[in-house]
């Protein structure tokens, strides 16, 4: 009886990786949202290019590559959960060509990626100053303190992880 119940649980819990699915076709499907407002953006700056002053020109290439990074946190996360999809075998033959990388790595280039994209931002209202109320660009200052110090507190966790090993 308990070597039944061990099976059915073991196969519950392999089928119940399918369950992340539905995330990861949604997560394309944001993806290619992003990437249409990307050229959307694109043909709003080509446009409009002659009349764009230097700071303006900045602020269209700043918001092209915060839309580059959401992209990219994008296409990390859809990867971790294709990693979660695949068999063990599949998974093997997929590292050769898409590189392989561990929960950690993957935890530290998300905190990076969210950290550009807050910077970007900061830059953004920095450059867009006069609009801005102050109390928020000291929000986003907060904020950007913040992801950099969890980032650095967690490389620094797991880097005392692999040393006690």
């Amino acid at each position: 009886m308990p070597e039944r119940f061990n099976l059915i649980l073991r196969t519950m819990q392999l089928g119940s990786r399918w369950a992340m699915a539905p995330f990861c076709l949604g997560l394309i499907a944001a993806l290619l949202l992003v990437l249409a407002q990307f050229f959307r953006e694109l043909a709003h700056v080509g446009a409009g290019f002659a009349g764009l002053s230097g700071a303006a020109v900045i602020l269209a290439v700043l918001k092209l590559v915060d839309l580059v990074l959401i992209a990219n946190l994008v296409v990390m996360i859809i990867n971790a959960g294709v990693e979660v999809l695949l068999p063990a075998a599949e998974n093997e033959r997929r590292r050769h060509f898409v590189g392989a990388v561990d929960f950690a790595g993957i935890k530290l280039r998300l905190f990076a990626s969210i950290s550009a994209i807050a910077a970007i931002d900061l830059l953004e209202s920095f450059l867009n100053v006069e609009p801005t109320d102050k109390a928020s660009i000291l929000w986003e200052i907060a904020m950007l303190l913040a992801f950099v110090v969890s980032g650095v507190l967690l490389a620094l966790m797991d880097r005392l992880a692999v040393d006690r090993r």
